[in-house]
């Protein structure tokens, strides 16, 4: 698509310019040149207008979001029982350490940093789990704060920390 974009916009510009050529400080000398004149000044404007038509449709014409899954009997919430999410949050809670310590190595000494180096990574492992299980990337994280909130046990048995730091800018 974004090729097709590319070679759209480039035509539109060359015939554009073609015709801008053809018509500026003369007149066509003949009715043939006024015809060619403009052939290749329509010719540009339909590239235009097929080039944004093929931007704007797309977002006009898309779809929300699928249908939110609602909380059920036994346990059911995020549309998923409670022994799903708990393998989920535990997924996610086990790339925890590596990710605190990859944060810790790009930014010592510097905790909003490494909290967000490390948030950074987890929203890849939650992306990752969301594509693999065919789930939205709000109910992995919905999953998260209720594993965060009923303190499930993370690695090693503890549970996950919910510490947030103040944002201070990077002096790097």
């Amino acid at each position: 698509m974004g090729r097709v974009m590319g070679y759209l916009r480039r035509l539109h510009v060359l015939l554009a310019r073609a015709s801008a050529w053809w018509l500026a400080d003369r007149r066509p000398s003949s009715r043939h040149a006024l015809l060619l004149a403009i052939a290749v000044h329509s010719l540009a404007t339909l590239a235009g207008v097929v080039a944004v038509r093929s931007v704007v449709l797309p977002v006009l014409e898309a779809r929300g979001p699928a249908e939110f899954p609602s909380d059920g009997t036994n346990g059911v919430r995020f549309g998923l029982a409670e022994t799903l999410r708990r393998d989920i949050f535990r997924e996610i809670a086990s790339a925890e350490p590596a990710a605190r310590a990859r944060g810790a190595q790009s930014f010592p000494g510097e905790p909003w940093s490494m909290e967000d180096h490390r948030a950074a990574f987890e929203r890849d492992t939650a992306r990752g789990i969301a594509q693999r299980r065919e789930l939205s990337l709000s109910q992995i994280y919905l999953i998260l704060d209720e594993g965060i909130r009923q303190r499930w046990p993370g690695p090693g048995g503890a549970p996950l920390s919910a510490q947030s730091y103040p944002l201070a800018p990077r002096k790097r």
